[in-house]
């Protein structure tokens, strides 16, 4: 009976209760810090120094970076605004005040001209009744 606890297949976890597994076929993790990962458009030097500048001149100027939040909160805002607001004000341009107003003069420029007969009969109806 060579070993207890078989290390052969699955070498990175090996059990707290197997201390008498053979050194070589157990595996110990390595301590310290492991590298970073930097992706394609955080390694370029223009963002990096863009994060060095927010470092230095703006996490460390109270003032600066209460200022840096308010602007891109309020640029936040403004972005969604114009999306949301913009785009319904597009899908009702229909319902507007401003598309009322230029449908009524397009039918006061269009308007059909009034018959003097239908003035005529309306002035005969009242006469008409008076008699009765």
């Amino acid at each position: 009976m060579p070993h207890l606890i078989s290390n052969l297949v699955e070498k990175t976890f090996t059990p707290s209760f197997a201390r008498l597994a053979p050194k070589h076929l157990t595996r110990r993790p390595t301590m310290g810090r492991k590298p970073q990962k930097i992706y394609q458009i955080g390694s370029s030097p223009l963002v990096r120094s863009f994060w060095r500048l927010t470092r230095r001149w703006i996490c460390h100027n109270h003032k600066l970076y209460y200022s840096y939040v308010l602007i891109c909160a309020w640029g936040m805002y403004q972005l969604y605004f114009a999306l949301v607001v913009g785009y319904y004000r597009r899908r009702n341009y229909h319902r507007s005040l401003d598309y009322a107003i230029m449908r009524e003069q397009e039918y006061q420029k269009n308007k059909p001209a009034d018959d003097e007969d239908e003035e005529e009969e309306e002035e005969d109806a009242p006469a008409a009744e008076e008699e009765d």
